[in-house]
């Protein structure tokens, strides 16, 4: 075991942003609260879904279908209508399934340290979900900044027009940054500034639900493959780490002339052999034999909580992957239109803003389909492990454990979207290949009705 302080609260940021938007009263396991939706707090949730995602997504619904509308205001309205109506499906589960994903958290941050865990290997992990999110919130923050600058160009061109007509002439419509349908009037500059500003928040709050859930799956996901990873070491290193213990448990370590070693540390296979020599000549085989089996039956053990812990997550789960590859596939198409657009007509600003969105869809899908591959194949690798474990110093008795270890990790672990398609780079590769066969098609019919 790492000699480094233990790592807690993986997912502080994410905990901190799912309770204030209102998708569960989320606790650090180390609290020991297990309360749900305490008090006042449901009606906070209640009130804040409503406003902002049954309100706020609803007129975003309304819009790409309320009269006459250009093709690009339309393929940029949908794009973000797509995204944030199939989201429900993600929050829907973020609301009713909190007990479960607490649990799931639970596990990870709290059970498995019964067990062999690397803490340096556990920060590592939890910096590499700080770079994701961070990245992925980075490029949603550029969308939406740029969203709105460039509403805000729109309206100070809309203004210098208005300047030039006179009394008489037809004024054009106020527009708003993002294509919104609202049912009142705000072409006065106190209407316009209230509505844009209730638009930010909008586009702010749907815009970290989504950002939120997707960071934060992503990261139980890498954190639940890095266990497999500590586990495989664990499986490595028990036959050297049993001995070195009861290596540790002897009276006479320095008479022999060996340093003292402790249960975590690795050294040349010179050392270990004399080591191991010393340990034969002080216990007896059956000694050994159960001092092994304790060692082993731990690990046993953190391989079936790591089983049922990733089996709950894809039960809990399932749908809201089904719900990604659908949004992505359907989100990527459109704004790759959206993208050639901008990019024939030099529209630099809503360009930055396209490009920006569509990396943000993209990074969306990676991070779910890539960290379920990498969760794939390192529970894979468990079998592996076993084949390095020394299993032939041990006796015939903990080799069929073994054995049975080994058939069970190449059954392979993966995440489904609700049995349609498992969570991996092959399904990334498809979704990405149909989004543009799909565009293809959409610009092809575009250029014939032009």
């Amino acid at each position: 075991m790492s000699a480094e302080s233990r790592p807690r609260r993986y997912f502080a940021l994410h905990y901190k942003l799912l309770r204030f938007l209102g998708l569960g009263w989320f606790h650090h396991p180390d609290e020991g609260d297990t309360r749900n939706f305490p008090g006042w707090y449901l009606y906070y949730s209640i009130i804040t879904q409503l406003v902002w995602v049954v309100g706020f997504v609803g007129l975003e619904t309304i819009d790409p279908f309320i009269g006459e509308k250009d093709l690009d205001r339309f393929m940029f309205s949908l794009s973000f209508v797509i995204t944030h109506d199939l989201t429900l499906i993600k929050l829907c589960i973020f609301y009713f399934r909190n007990d479960q994903i607490q649990d799931i958290v639970h596990t990870l941050e709290i059970k498995l340290y019964d067990f062999y865990q690397n803490n340096r290997k556990n920060r590592a992990t939890v910096r590499i979900t700080k770079i994701m999110t961070s990245s992925f919130l980075f490029f949603g923050w550029i969308t939406i900044g740029n969203t709105n600058v460039y509403g805000t160009i729109q309206d100070l061109r809309w203004k210098a027009e208005i300047a030039e007509l006179n009394d008489t002439a037809l004024k054009p419509p106020r527009t708003l940054p993002q294509p919104i349908w609202i049912p009142w009037k705000y072409q006065t500059d106190k209407a316009y500034i209230s509505t844009f500003v209730l638009e930010t928040i909008g586009l702010l709050w749907t815009g970290h639900i989504v950002m939120t859930i997707d960071t934060f799956i992503g990261s139980v996901i890498l954190h639940m493959s890095s266990q497999f990873v500590i586990l495989r070491e664990a499986l490595i290193t028990a036959y050297d780490r049993t001995i070195s213990k009861l290596y540790n448990s002897s009276q006479d370590n320095i008479q022999e002339g060996i340093v003292p070693t402790d249960d975590s540390t690795t050294y040349d296979d010179s050392t270990q052999n004399a080591i191991e020599a010393v340990v034969i000549t002080r216990y007896s085989a059956k000694e050994i034999e159960l001092a092994l089996e304790e060692t082993l039956r731990n690990c046993f053990v953190q391989h079936q909580v790591l089983i049922r812990c990733v089996e709950k997550f894809a039960g809990t789960y399932s749908y809201g992957f089904m719900t990604q590859l659908l949004s992505s596939m359907a989100a990527i198409c459109v704004v790759m239109v959206q993208v050639s657009q901008d990019a024939s007509s030099f529209k630099s600003i809503r360009l930055v803003t396209s490009l920006a969105f569509f990396m943000a869809m993209i990074i969306q899908l990676a991070i779910q389909c890539f960290t379920g591959n990498e969760l794939t194949l390192q529970a894979s690798r468990v079998a592996d492990a076993v084949m390095m474990s020394k299993w032939e110093r041990m006796p015939p008795r903990l080799r069929r454990q073994l054995a049975l270890t080994m058939v069970r990790a190449q059954r392979p672990l993966r995440l489904s979207a609700a049995g349609f398609a498992y969570m991996n780079n092959d399904c990334f590769l498809a979704i990405m290949k149909a989004a543009y066969s799909y565009y293809a098609v959409l610009s092809q019919k575009q250029k014939q009705n032009i």
